[in-house]
């Protein structure tokens, strides 16, 4: 039988990138994980591509299509490594840092209706115990 608390958890999340997509994403061009290489970049200026699929466990090829395609948009400004001239090294534009605070307003829209009537000290335990959870996601079996 599935866990009710994990299917929650997913279907909250799909709930989530459909609205995004539907009112941010599509209309602005944004198809796959481009909002995730948005987003990381814009919180790690200089992280390559490989700390954007190693964080949000990517294939290559998806992040560097989608880096390539926010490159063509203007919102992204890759840069080779001096150090290893395989890896690029990621840099938001105006455009993208505009796409960033847009693609937060929408996170943060969606978080008001999902806490309507949560106390903040449950929304704190909850946020707790989410934490919890992808520190043990995270984990190689422990047992």
């Amino acid at each position: 039988m599935t866990d009710p608390v994990l299917s929650s958890l997913l279907r909250i999340n799909r709930q989530r990138i459909k609205t995004l997509r539907r009112t941010v994403l599509n209309p602005n061009g944004y198809v796959g994980v481009m909002h995730l290489i948005v987003l990381y970049a814009g919180r790690h200026p200089g992280a390559s591509q490989e700390d954007v699929v190693a964080f949000f466990a990517l294939d290559k090829a998806s992040v560097a299509r989608g880096a390539r395609r926010l490159e063509e948009l203007g919102h992204l400004r890759r840069e080779q490594d001096p150090v290893d001239r395989r890896q690029y090294r990621l840099f938001l534009t105006e455009g993208g840092e505009e796409m960033r605070r847009i693609i937060d307003r929408a996170h943060l829209d969606f978080q008001r209706q999902l806490s309507q009537g949560v106390s903040p000290e449950d929304w704190a335990a909850l946020a707790a115990l989410l934490e919890r959870l992808e520190e043990n996601c995270g984990r190689e079996g422990d047992g």
